[in-house]
């Protein structure tokens, strides 16, 4: 019963984003056939680039990974991930002032706090696993109809790091509304770390520093050196278990 209520209260904010999400892709790669002499003189005025950078992003692989993953996807799915991380508990925080009664009527349900936690969290997040894996699975099939290649092994892995890379962007949106009780504000607050990761690279295809979680979303070391981000996704991991049991705490100790 939780996990439906979960998704009836988020499928809106759900559906929305899934649209837009496919009308940015219908933009980024509705146009023609891969004019490799064009991107090949977008890269060269990117004078941030390395010669080793350069050449590995200069082919139809190169191109996809770049808007995709790199710039659009990361992006978008960040912003998704704050969205839903905050809303997907508007209506179980009874502190929150539009929604309290709704707030009231979960807890008057024969089921823990925890659980009902957990659930919302859990209903959100798969939301999100979805909202990468839907337009992204299709890279390989455009690539096909243009006569291009792009591999599936590829699009599974950048997937896995845009989902678990990105989880403590969700969890952190999460852990906000139930401190401040407010999701509009756990929104702005999200969102202003989003836009503070990904302003002073908006125009850029070099790597990120190492820190900038965008980049382990992203897949940038998978993409020019072929490692896993082990490392940041271990500690994005650990931060996400780290915030999702501090909101439960948090949650579980509040007064009614």
């Amino acid at each position: 019963m939780l996990w439906k209520k979960g998704w009836w209260e988020t499928r809106w904010v759900f559906l929305i984003g899934l649209a837009g999400i496919f009308l940015a892709y219908g933009l980024t790669f509705g146009g023609g056939h891969f004019d490799a002499g064009r991107w090949a003189a977008r890269l060269h005025r990117s004078t941030n680039l390395s010669e080793s950078e350069r050449q590995a992003l200069n082919s139809y692989q190169g191109q996809t990974w770049a808007l995709w993953f790199k710039l659009l996807l990361s992006f978008i799915w960040a912003d998704f991930a704050v969205v839903i991380g905050a809303v997907c508990l508007m209506t179980a925080c009874p502190w929150t002032p539009s929604q309290g009664a709704a707030g009231l009527f979960t807890f008057s349900l024969p089921v823990s706090r925890r659980k009902v936690l957990l659930s919302q969290a859990a209903v959100g997040f798969g939301e999100m696993i979805l909202f990468a894996l839907i337009p992204s699975l299709l890279l390989p099939i455009i690539a096909r109809f243009r006569g291009q290649w792009f591999p599936w092994s590829d699009t599974l892995i950048y997937m896995l790091l845009m989902i678990f890379g990105g989880a403590v962007l969700f969890c952190f949106a999460f852990l906000l509304t139930a401190i401040l009780g407010n999701w509009i504000a756990a929104f702005i607050l999200g969102e202003s770390v989003v836009f503070a990761l990904y302003l002073p690279f908006i125009q850029s295809f070099g790597a990120r520093p190492w820190w900038n979680i965008l980049g382990v979303m992203g897949g940038e070391s998978y993409f020019y050196h072929g490692q896993i981000p082990w490392l940041g996704l271990l500690t994005g991991l650990i931060l996400s278990a780290v915030f999702i049991f501090t909101a439960i705490r948090i949650y579980e100790r509040r007064d009614l």
